[in-house]
This record gives C-alpha cells, structure tokens and sequence, in this order.
C-alpha cells in the first residue's frame, strides 16, 4: 500500500468524503495474500471512520513518503468536484482551505504544495470586495485547479489580466473595418 496514497484517504475521510475509499481499500484485500498489517487492520474498522483515520494517519508518520503526490491527488479531487458540480466554487475553496490548515502550521508549510489552497480563499475573499478584479482571481484559480500552477500573489494584484493593445494592434484593427 502506497503511503501517498494512504495519506490522501485520510485526508478525504477528515473531511467527510469517502469517494473511492472502499474501492481502494478492496483493491488491497483481493491483490494482497498474506495481508499487510495496515490492510488487516482498516478491514476491521468496518465503519468507525474515526478509527480508520488514526490507522492511516500512524501508517503515514511510519515513513516519509512524496507529499507532492498526494497533494497532487487533492487537486484532482476537487478539480473532479467543482467540474462534476459535487461542489460549488466556493465549497471547493473553503475545503481546500481548511484542509490547509490540518496539514500544518500556515507559516511551516510548503508554500509551493499547500500555499495555493490556503491562500486561494483569502483571495477569493478579496476579488468579492472588488480589492482585486474578478478575472484575476479566476485566472489564477482555475489555472491552479486545471494544471496545479502555484499561486502568484503578484500577478493577482495586477490591475487587469488583458493585455492592452499596442499601437502595432490598434492599426492593425483599423485596416481590418
């Protein structure tokens, strides 16, 4: 059983979401002979989720294991919620902060893995109240949603996205009518 994937389970159960864990959790059961230890013991928890969260959270702290994968996961996880309408903007934004927040310290984290998910709300926030433009905001949303591109807290603060034309551009516009 790969830990990164363990870890990703784990952290969808937190949050109440159990998409694929059966599925997964059967996989191991068919294709392992003999049992692992950690199979044995989530086959037993039946459906204390509680119990089923602290197995796989002590199997992760066992061994480090590629973070990147796993969050990784996530994105995909809630790229597959917003596209499939399991979730709004909005619940996707606030769950991936949250679950930001249960990774670690905001101020420890990897601001390369976690930063975007905890910092997309606090922007989202913002565009609301008009502090920064709407499109700004989608773009780097969906830009972080579709193709796990960091945030850049500097080009949100830009004042528009759009490219102003060049003089080359306008001519060019003209000669068109």
């Amino acid at each position: 059983m790969k830990r990164e994937d363990a870890f990703y389970y784990k952290t969808l159960l937190m949050f109440g979401f159990s998409d694929g864990y059966d599925e997964w959790l059967n996989y191991y059961l068919e294709k392992e002979s003999p049992l692992s230890d950690i199979v044995l013991e989530l086959s037993l928890c039946g459906s204390d989720v509680n119990k089923t969260i602290s197995l796989l959270h002590n199997y992760c702290a066992e061994q480090n294991f590629d973070k990147a994968v796993s969050h990784d996961k996530l994105r995909l996880f809630f790229k597959n919620a917003y596209y499939s309408n399991r979730m709004s903007k909005e619940e996707v934004l606030s769950t991936m902060y949250r679950l930001s927040l249960n990774i670690g310290d905001p101020g420890d984290f990897d601001i390369k893995l976690w930063g975007s998910m905890y910092y997309l709300d606090y922007y989202y926030g913002l565009a609301l109240d008009g502090v920064i433009p709407m499109e700004n905001f989608d773009f780097a949303f969906f830009s972080y949603l579709d193709n796990g591109t960091p945030l850049d807290s500097d080009l949100i603060w830009r004042k528009s996205m759009k490219k102003k034309p060049s003089l080359l551009d306008k001519i060019k516009s003209i000669l068109k009518r």
